[in-house]
């Protein structure tokens, strides 16, 4: 070797050096957190999960987060440690810069005492810490038999409103230890404690309590409370039931089944409400001429559709209707709840009623005027008898006709029910003063009406 060589060796440490200098550069970097809703908290060298009891578990969400210039991977994700396991994406785990996965860790264990477990991943060690201490067992009876008391809380179910459905809790101490009683409460609403509760008694081993909660609902729907037992809490849930409402019975009272007249339909109660309600009551009506409509078939109030409110202490709802002017069925329906009564009445066929008459006279004629209801629809024949003063039918007597085709076509035509108005004019020749009165006979198919004797 020459003075003027270079040498190899220097020149090859210097390379060594340079690739130790870039190689941290090359390695990813990654950050730990544990995840509390939408805020992350990093992670240092010791995580303490805290205190619980044995028989329950703590979990914790972590992040762990690519914070490189680069993507890079997760090669190895772990936990070791006795009671803890980790739910996660299995390595080789690819993140891209600042990407970050998402994991799990889980602690349970049966016995109390201090526990740990070392978290390891690539340039990340951390140690899980947590202590579980001896408690109290506590048991609820479920209906058949004991459960334990867990974060899930308990059901009442449904309860009548204001009346009281009794849970029993019981306490035992487990351990070999002489446990104290916590605080046992329950913030005032629609669950409470019955009695006195055992808090701050002492228990021997093996030793038992016991406390009872009660579920009174205020209102129908559903109720939620909260069981206080030392540091812990257990959601009481429940369902509030309206006591039931009384059965529906209809009466009907109308002094006759006919046209034209006006009843009360009373619904009475099976017994007297103790809870509000609302009921409802319906009026059907089946014409005995098929097609047939009559809109004056209604309850006072109108319609043909009520309803009542029902207050504690109620025995009864009334309500009047009109029978119209058409032959059919009347049907009842009244509803409360879940119960229902049905009662009809038949208005039965009747001869035409007349509720006025008229009769007006002129130089040379004499209109007849009548007012009434048919409630078959089928008037027809009609007969117009003529009186003088001293009382004598005139001659020739009872003028006839048959009215039938202009009745079917009035009625057709008309949404009034049986009600029509007649008119009739008569031309007379000679003296009409002489004509002092008249009555007029009406035929339908159930059979002949006849108005009374009316005077011009």
């Amino acid at each position: 070797m020459t003075g003027t060589e270079v040498p190899r060796a220097p020149g090859g440490l210097r390379c060594l050096l340079l690739a130790l200098i870039l190689a941290p550069h090359l390695c990813a970097q990654f950050e730990l957190y544990a995840v509390d809703g939408s805020v992350e908290h990093p992670v240092t060298a010791v995580y303490n999960f805290g205190s619980i009891y044995s028989g329950e578990s703590a979990s914790t969400h972590f992040r762990l987060r690519n914070t490189s210039n680069s993507s890079a991977a997760v090669t190895f994700l772990q936990v070791a440690g006795f009671g803890f396991t980790l739910a996660g994406p299995k390595p080789p785990i690819p993140l891209a810069s600042q990407s970050a996965a998402d994991f799990t860790v889980t602690f349970s264990a049966p016995d109390t005492g201090s526990y740990s477990a070392a978290l390891t991943s690539d340039g990340i060690s951390v140690l899980l810490t947590v202590t579980v201490l001896p408690r109290l067992t506590y048991l609820v009876d479920s209906g058949g038999a004991f459960q334990p008391l867990g974060p899930q809380g308990v059901d009442f179910g449904t309860a009548l409103r204001n009346a009281t459905v009794l849970r029993h809790f019981l306490i035992q101490n487990q351990t070999p230890l002489i446990l104290t009683v916590p605080l046992i409460s329950i913030p005032a609403g629609d669950f409470s404690l019955s009695g006195i509760p055992p808090s701050g008694a002492a228990l021997q081993p093996g030793q038992s309590s016991s406390f009872d909660v009660g579920f009174t609902p205020a209102a129908a729907g559903p109720r939620t409370g909260t069981l206080v037992i030392g540091d812990r809490t257990y959601p009481l849930t429940g369902a509030g039931q309206d006591l039931p409402l009384p059965k529906p019975a209809i009466a009907i009272d109308l002094k006759q089944a006919a046209s034209l007249q006006q009843g009360v339909v009373t619904v009475r109660f099976d017994a007297p409400a103790q809870s509000k309600g609302t009921g409802s009551i319906t009026l059907d009506f089946q014409a005995g001429a098929p097609g047939t409509t009559d809109p004056a078939i209604v309850f006072a109030s109108g319609g043909r559709t009520a309803s009542f409110a029902v207050s504690p202490g109620d025995t009864q709802a009334a309500f009047p209707f009109q029978t119209g002017t058409t032959a059919g069925i009347l049907t009842f329906t009244a509803q409360l709840g879940a119960a229902t009564d049905r009662q009809s009445v038949t208005i039965p066929a009747a001869v035409a009623g007349i509720t006025a008459v008229q009769g007006l006279r002129s130089s040379g004629s004499i209109e007849i005027r009548v007012t009434g209801f048919d409630n078959t629809r089928s008037l027809g024949p009609l007969a117009f008898t003529f009186y003088d003063p001293s009382g004598n039918a005139i001659a020739p007597g009872a003028i006839r006709t048959d009215a039938g085709k202009d009745f079917t076509a009035f009625f057709q035509a008309s949404d009034a029910g049986g009600v029509f108005l007649l008119r009739a004019v008569f031309p007379v020749t000679g003296n009409v003063s002489g004509i002092s009165s008249f009555d007029v006979a009406m035929t339908n198919s159930a059979g002949t009406s006849k108005t009374s004797l009316t005077l011009f």
